[in-house]
C-alpha cells in the first residue's frame, strides 16, 4: 500500500511548515485539517460517482468542478484573500 495522502502531507508541510515556529499541537491540527480535507474530496468523489465501469460526463464535470474549486483558492491563498 502506498501512503499517497501521507506524501503530499510531508510535500505541504514541508513547503509551509519548515519556517513557521509552530508548536506540535499547531503541527498536530494542520495534519488532522490536511488530512480532513482529502477525506472530503474524496468523499464527494466516491458518493457522486457514476455507477458502472465507464466515466460519465456528469463524473468528468465534479472532477473539473472539483479541480477549478481548489485552484480558485489557491489562487486566493496567495493573494491574501482566504
Amino acid at each position: 500500500m502506498k501512503n499517497r495522502i501521507a506524501a503530499e502531507w510531508y510535500t505541504y508541510a514541508e513547503a509551509t511548515l519548515a519556517d513557521v515556529p509552530a508548536d506540535s499541537v499547531q503541527r498536530t491540527e494542520t495534519r488532522r485539517a490536511f488530512y480532513a480535507g482529502a477525506l472530503a474530496a474524496y468523499s464527494q468523489i466516491m458518493v457522486n460517482l457514476t455507477p458502472g465501469p465507464d466515466p460519465q460526463p456528469a463524473d468528468e464535470q465534479m472532477l473539473r468542478d472539483l479541480d477549478a474549486e481548489l485552484h480558485e483558492f489557491g489562487e486566493a491563498v496567495k493573494r491574501g484573500l482566504a
